[in-house]
């Protein structure tokens, strides 16, 4: 069973030889510093060294899938005052907030095929594309978008002070990121993995997650199950305030943070799990408790396995692959 049939048969919920392991892309990035040594220019700009980033990935860590982008700022960049495009060894970033009126910035139409770095994650995408290697675009969630574009503190009094200006800003944010998850698939994308690390029930609480977040995601959700492509939807933090609303989505797979109870998930939401293996003990170790997670996280029933979140740049290969490997080895005793 290759790679890309082993992961859409886990969404399809048909048998499978053993659980997926997988790193998306985008928030949750596999671009470590012993990765990037290897790179000539910048993965965050150049085709094709995002193209053998991807690759590189795959290849030396032992992840089943290719992933871009990189960075979580495609889609604010071209609504954004300023943005530093980064380099081998440092993300992009938003430099300078949109301070304009919410109703001037939604005059623009974003067009995902001609507007900022977004042409250039279509073209990896489409040189990554394969048959057997599960290929993953990553887009940045409605809120987070939001959030990038304007300052943070701004939209989120709105949610109080002017909640239905604040909700038509982010579901025009949700179109046009809708409309760069299609193009993705057209591409030749497999799957889309969604990361919106300010929807968290932490940040939002319950009611305003029900409120400005929920409705995107469905909308989102909605448009890609009709094309037949999978979702995955991560949410950073502490999740389980809102398990329950995250149950209503039609979604083929939710990813947590490693502070959630898997078990405890999987006894509340019908869809396949996916996570979440400390992104901190990842990086500092030892192998042997990397190890000890790895078993447990298969034990409690995850459906693919996959770092909890971003990896940081200091994560060491051998780290990483001691995950991958011990995933793998499962196939071989049968998990």
């Amino acid at each position: 069973m290759d790679e890309k049939e082993r992961l859409l048969k886990v969404f399809k919920n048909e048998e499978v030889d053993r659980v997926p392991v997988i790193c998306p892309g985008g928030m949750m990035n596999a671009a470590i510093t012993d990765i990037l040594d290897q790179v000539l220019v910048n993965h965050n700009v150049e085709v094709m060294d995002m193209v053998n980033t991807a690759r590189k990935i795959r290849e030396e860590i032992g992840f089943e899938n290719y992933g871009v982008p990189f960075c979580m700022t495609c889609e604010a960049e071209p609504l954004s005052k300023s943005i530093d495009e980064g380099d081998m060894y440092c993300e992009p970033r938003i430099m300078e907030y949109n301070d304009l009126p919410l109703r001037e910035i939604m005059k623009s139409k974003i067009n995902p095929q001609k507007d900022g770095r977004m042409p250039v994650v279509l073209e990896a995408i489409r040189r990554l594309k394969n048959d057997q290697v599960p290929v993953i675009g990553n887009i940045t969630g409605p809120i987070s978008t939001a959030t990038s574009i304007v300052d943070p503190l701004r939209l989120l009094k709105m949610l109080r002070k002017q909640s239905d200006l604040a909700y038509e800003f982010i579901h025009y944010v949700n179109d046009f990121i809708i409309a760069y998850a299609i193009e993705m698939e057209r591409a030749g994308a497999d799957v889309i993995a969604v990361s919106d690390p300010t929807a968290t029930g932490e940040i939002l609480g319950k009611n305003n997650f029900e409120k400005f977040a929920l409705p995107m995601y469905k909308e989102l959700i909605s448009q890609m199950n009709r094309r037949g492509t999978p979702v995955i939807l991560h949410i950073c933090g502490n999740a389980t305030t809102i398990l329950e609303s995250l149950d209503t989505l039609d979604v083929a797979a939710l990813s947590f943070d490693s502070i959630v109870n898997m078990r405890l998930a999987k006894s509340k939401i019908h869809t396949k799990l996916m996570g979440n293996i400390s992104t901190q003990l990842l990086q500092n170790g030892p192998q042997d408790r990397i190890l000890r997670l790895t078993e447990n996280a298969l034990n409690s029933g995850v459906d693919i396995l996959s770092p909890a979140c971003g990896l940081d740049m200091s994560t060491p290969i051998e780290n990483l692959k001691s995950m991958t490997a011990f995933a793998k080895e499962q196939q071989v005793w049968g998990h």
